[in-house]
C-alpha cells in the first residue's frame, strides 16, 4: 500500500512538473510574440488610416479634375465661337459679301457671351 501511495505521488508530481513546464513555455512564447503582435496591430491601424486618407485625397483630386475639365470645355467653346467670328470677319474683308455669315457669327458670339 505504501508503494502505491509513493507511485501515485510520483505520478502526480510528474504531472505537476510537466504542466508547470508547459505553462512556462507557453508564457515564454507569448512574451516572445508580444512585440510582433503589437507591431502587426500598429501596422494594421496605420494601413487602415492611410487607406482612408488616400481615398479622401482621390475624391478631392477627382473633384478638382472635374472642375478643370469643365473650365477647359468652356474655354474650348469660347475659342470655337471666337474663331468662327474671326473667320466671318476675314471672309467679309476679302469678299465684302458675307453679311449673312457676319450676322450669324454675331448671334453666336452674343449667345456665348450671354451664357458666360
Amino acid at each position: 500500500m505504501k508503494e502505491w501511495a509513493e507511485i501515485t505521488l510520483v505520478i502526480c508530481g510528474g504531472i505537476i512538473t510537466i504542466l508547470t513546464l508547459w505553462n512556462m513555455v507557453e508564457q515564454r512564447i507569448k512574451s516572445t510574440r508580444m512585440p510582433t503582435d503589437n507591431l502587426e496591430e500598429r501596422v494594421s491601424l496605420l494601413e487602415k488610416k492611410l487607406e482612408f486618407e488616400i481615398k479622401a485625397t482621390f475624391v478631392e483630386y477627382d473633384a478638382r479634375f472635374g472642375r478643370d475639365k469643365q473650365k477647359i470645355e468652356t474655354i474650348e467653346e469660347g475659342n470655337k465661337v471666337t474663331q468662327q467670328a474671326i473667320l466671318a470677319l476675314l471672309n467679309h474683308a476679302i469678299d465684302g459679301n458675307n453679311v449673312d455669315e457676319m450676322n450669324d457669327a454675331r448671334k453666336e458670339l452674343n449667345k456665348y457671351l450671354i451664357r458666360k
